[in-house]
């Protein structure tokens, strides 16, 4: 009697963990949706809360999800006749509306490599020059990245290596993936150039990342006194910098349009060989997608830099 009762304690322990795995796995996405639900929330506060920051110039969450006009929702900007409107992005090119970094309700915007871009038609509250603390913070997810891809420019430029820069940000590797090069990414800002490597401000390397990863990029424009520090942080770490042309100098104000997701070339027009023409040429376009651009008139402290990337991080 006694093995018998043993036997049949096994077989309702048995059961009782079949029905418990069985509830789970009903329960489970049940719970990881909640989770989403939650998370969205939470970020949707706090790009609300980036929105209201005085400092805050621009402000795209790609929440649209459809349209060729992405809306910028920053409201609290401290500056006579700034009206939030005036920066809209104006998206260029085949492009498509896409998943975004995490959850169904997170929106993305899918470039296509060979036309699309956006670009800001007002100049004047993101005219930076290297004498100006700025901040630009931005997702991707790239499908490929080649040699001079462009990630964002205020720029004409002539060739690879030269041009009239007001400010840009570009690929500088040789192909996407091989992360091993001693550059990455490079970046001029009227008379500073820097190029970042693979490594952290104390030398360590980066974890690489790839076509199935979402990227997070803070460029900031620091200024100490009479220094600055042109700083990239990808994944809410530092990179380390080689710079050069550091000293305050002669600052280039340009009259193209802010441009993201590609480089805008140097275009002659008959009239004056040294007038450009009023759009360029923009060419070297990303191929991903993009989630998130957000614009500051101010070096964001490091605090804050971590913050926005936690928010943003995929698997956080």
């Amino acid at each position: 009697m006694a093995y018998k009762r043993h036997l049949f304690t096994v077989i309702e322990l048995l059961i009782s963990v079949a029905i418990l795995a069985t509830l789970a796995s009903l329960l489970m996405p049940s719970l990881a949706e909640s989770r989403q639900r939650a998370r969205f929330a939470r970020w949707t506060q706090f790009n609300k809360q980036c929105s209201t920051d005085p400092s805050c110039v621009v402000n795209f969450n790609f929440q649209e999800g459809k349209g060729d006009i992405l809306t910028n929702s920053a409201c609290a900007y401290e500056a006579e006749g700034f009206n939030a409107n005036d920066y809209r992005g104006y998206i260029r090119g085949d492009y498509q509306w896409a998943q975004g970094r995490w959850t169904k309700h997170k929106k993305a915007l899918q470039l296509d490599g060979a036309s699309t871009f956006f670009e800001f038609l007002a100049a004047k509250h993101v005219n930076f020059t290297s004498t100006k603390g700025f901040t630009f913070i931005i997702s991707l997810k790239f499908d490929i990245l080649n040699k001079f891809d462009g990630i964002f420019g205020k720029c004409y430029m002539r060739n690879a290596v030269n041009g009239i820069p007001q400010y840009i940000m570009y690929y500088d590797n040789t192909k996407y993936g091989e992360l091993n090069s001693t550059k990455l990414f490079h970046m001029d800002i009227g008379d500073v150039s820097a190029t970042f490597a693979n490594t952290d401000e104390n030398g360590a390397t980066i974890k690489p990342f790839n076509n199935m990863d979402w990227v997070h990029f803070v460029l900031r424009n620091k200024i100490v006194g009479d220094t600055r520090e042109l700083d990239l942080f990808i994944n809410g770490v530092k990179l380390k910098g080689t710079y050069s042309n550091l000293s305050i100098g002669n600052q280039v104000i340009e009259n193209a349009n802010l441009a993201i997701g590609c480089i805008r070339w140097l275009v002659l027009n008959n009239r004056d060989k040294n007038d450009p023409a009023p759009f360029g040429k923009p060419d070297n376009f990303l191929k991903g997608k993009i989630d998130e651009l957000l614009i500051y008139n101010r070096a964001l402290k490091d605090a804050e830099v971590k913050a926005h990337y936690l928010m943003a991080a995929e698997h956080l």
